[in-house]
């Protein structure tokens, strides 16, 4: 059986920047602001997922 599930949006923290807001470049003399949350710390995240649910029959 397969089942649709969706996630309603929810505030998160970021995790790129751990929700800093800010990142450090490539050789960490420069702080520039998280391109993923752009700088704010925070994300929004939803989902849609599809379940495949079969019963588990134990081999023998």
């Amino acid at each position: 059986m397969k089942k649709e599930v969706t996630k309603s949006p929810k505030v998160a923290l970021c995790r790129e920047c751990h929700g800093t807001g800010l990142m450090r470049n490539v050789y960490g003399a420069t702080v520039i602001p998280c391109p993923q949350c752009e700088g704010s710390g925070r994300v929004m995240v939803s989902c849609t997922m599809t379940l495949d649910i079969r019963p588990y029959k134990e081999k023998r």
